[in-house]
Parts: structure tokens; sequence; C-alpha cells
């Protein structure tokens, strides 16, 4: 199930749905948009052996949901179908990525890139 992304005052908010609130043992992540550095678009691969699951649910080729160590440091997904996530890149966050699912991704990158620049201007 996708999940919904959202400018909230100076805030990026995500939003997660349904049985996703479960296995990625969250309802909501709130990052500073001082704290986004992009958002991008590029397909995200499964990565089975890149990561490893801290907290969350993940089932090769079919769910990645919670949280990740990566070789750079923590990584949030919410995701069932690659080709439909975006990659927000943080800094000062204890999350260096958060790989999210969304039914339009172009949209939501550029709302999320289009809030950066506001917010840096």
């Amino acid at each position: 199930m996708s999940g919904k992304v959202r400018i909230e005052d100076n805030n990026l908010v995500f939003e997660i749905h349904g049985v996703d609130v479960i296995l990625t043992m969250r309802k909501t992540i709130t990052v500073p948009l001082s704290h986004v550095m992009s958002a991008s678009t590029e397909k995200v691969p499964w990565g089975v052996f890149e990561q490893m699951k801290v907290a969350g649910t993940g089932i090769p080729g079919i769910i990645k949901d919670g949280t990740y160590l990566a070789g750079n440091g923590f990584v949030f997904f919410e995701m069932r179908h690659p080709d439909r996530c975006i990659t927000v890149s943080l800094n000062h966050e204890s999350y260096k990525k958060i790989i999210f699912e969304v039914d339009d991704k172009e949209m939501a990158a550029k709302m999320i890139n289009d809030a950066i620049k506001k917010n840096q201007g």
C-alpha cells in the first residue's frame, strides 16, 4: 500500500497507511525541510544483501518495510513496488535516506524538491 507525503509548516511528513503501520512499526515520520537534501525518482533495487534489517518486515522481492542498516547509516523503507518509490536524502537525521512508495512519484519528488528550494530561498 502506498503512503502519502505532504509539506506541513516547514516539515516533510511521510504518512504510512494500512497494514504497513504494523510492518514498519511507524505511523508517520516528520523531517524538517532544512534537513532534506533531495528527492529522487530513480528505481530502487531490492538490495537484499546490501542492508541489514533492524526493525520491520522484509521478504525479498515482495516487501521491505522498516529500518535497515546500510553502509553509511540507517535507511527507512516503505516499499513493495520499487518502481513507485521516491528516495529522499537527508542530513542531520538518524535516517540517511527514506525510500517511500507513493502513488505518483514524479509529483511527490517535484513537490519535495520545490519545497526544498523555497525553504532555502
